[in-house]
């Protein structure tokens, strides 16, 4: 079955309800010779007939009936991707899907859409939780509009950098900068296993650290609360624990000058989505 065009849906919707094409026609603002030969095409490319001919009327068939209810719900469709479409151009959508890798949407997600949606209080924001290597192929894909990823893309992105902050050395407790090699040399040294600024820090310790590697943030946030070890860290991934006293930051010549870059990627610019980025740019 060929592409149906919308005018044809239009014209055997009209002649469906009137059950006579004369009376379609007018409606139309058509001859009547041009509604019969629209309802011939629409039933050659359908390959059925619609109409059964009787005398001098005519009458829906059962497919008819049966088609006539799909060519109400095709118009509608239309109709609604229509009104979307100038809506969108507008500037007044109303949803938006993120894609966040779980390090940001464990810290500054909760602060981000907190400011966001007092800024912008019609958009309703659907979150999808994804690892940070995934997030700009998802992007690609528009599978979702915005991606928060700690990685860079390989994809044809707009990519921005929304902050690029300095990783700095976490403990359960505070250590003075005299006693901070010799607790490097003593404890366990946690990181995240997809971490980018990882090889960086790594090259700055000696040889025999303890090193573990773990997939998830908030697990080593979790074990370095409980004495088990200190871990280097972005610094908003651990501001909300610094500010309750959970964890402290300790200065280390390891991690000087070392940061870690948080992207912003979308496949196109639109006006709500420019929104969001300032509203993480105020956050950050």
């Amino acid at each position: 079955m060929k592409d149906i065009d919308t005018n044809l849906l239009k014209i055997f919707v009209t002649a469906a309800e009137k059950q006579n094409f004369r009376e379609a026609a007018e409606e139309l603002l058509m001859t009547q010779p041009a509604v019969t030969k629209s309802i011939h095409k629409l039933e050659k490319q359908l390959n059925v007939t619609l109409f059964d001919r009787v005398q001098q009327r005519v009458q829906l068939n059962a497919n008819g009936h049966f088609f006539l209810l799909k060519a109400k719900q095709m118009l509608e469709l239309e109709a609604q991707i229509q009104g979307e479409l100038e809506g969108f151009q507008l500037g007044l959508t109303d949803r938006i899907t993120l894609g966040v890798a779980p390090q940001i949407a464990n810290s500054m997600l909760p602060l981000i859409i907190k400011q966001f949606k007092a800024d912008c209080p019609q958009v309703f924001v659907q979150i999808e939780i994804m690892p940070s290597n995934e997030i700009g192929e998802a992007v690609f894909r528009q599978q979702i509009d915005i991606g928060l990823s700690k990685m860079e893309s390989t994809r044809d992105l707009l990519t921005m950098t929304i902050i690029d902050e300095l990783v700095v050395l976490v403990t359960s407790k505070r250590v003075e900068h005299e006693h901070v090699e010799e607790m490097l040399q003593k404890t366990t040294i946690y990181t995240h296993a997809y971490s980018p600024y990882w090889e960086k820090i790594a090259q700055q310790l000696p040889g025999y650290c303890r090193i573990e590697q773990l997939n998830q943030t908030e697990v080593i946030k979790t074990f370095v609360k409980h004495g088990l070890g200190v871990a280097f860290l972005p610094k908003s991934v651990v501001q909300i624990e610094m500010t309750k006293g959970e964890l402290f930051t300790v200065e280390s010549t390891v991690s000087n000058g070392i940061t870690s870059a948080t992207y912003l990627h979308m496949k196109y610019s639109h006006r709500v989505f420019e929104k969001f980025v300032e509203t993480c740019r105020k956050v950050y």
